[in-house]
């Protein structure tokens, strides 16, 4: 995923990427807009800037990674 100069391409993005970490829209549209530790603000807020993009991006990233690790321990 690149990130894009327009803040708003960044959001849906983000918004998109939120959808498929956490399978809901309603549970990724309320953890976009709630305050994150590591971040300091909602990840919505911090997502409007481009560096502020690529950590909300790492982060889902780190969460979907964990999902799936945790789902592979579980098969086996």
């Amino acid at each position: 995923m690149t990130i894009e100069s327009d803040p708003t391409q960044n959001l849906a993005k983000i918004r998109s990427l939120a959808i498929d970490t956490f399978g809901s829209e309603l549970v990724a549209e309320s953890w976009l807009n709630q305050h994150h530790a590591l971040l300091g603000a909602a990840p919505i807020i911090v997502a409007k800037s481009s560096s502020g993009y690529a950590e909300v991006q790492k982060i889902l990233s780190a969460i979907n990674y964990g999902e799936r690790f945790n789902l592979k321990q579980i098969k086996e």
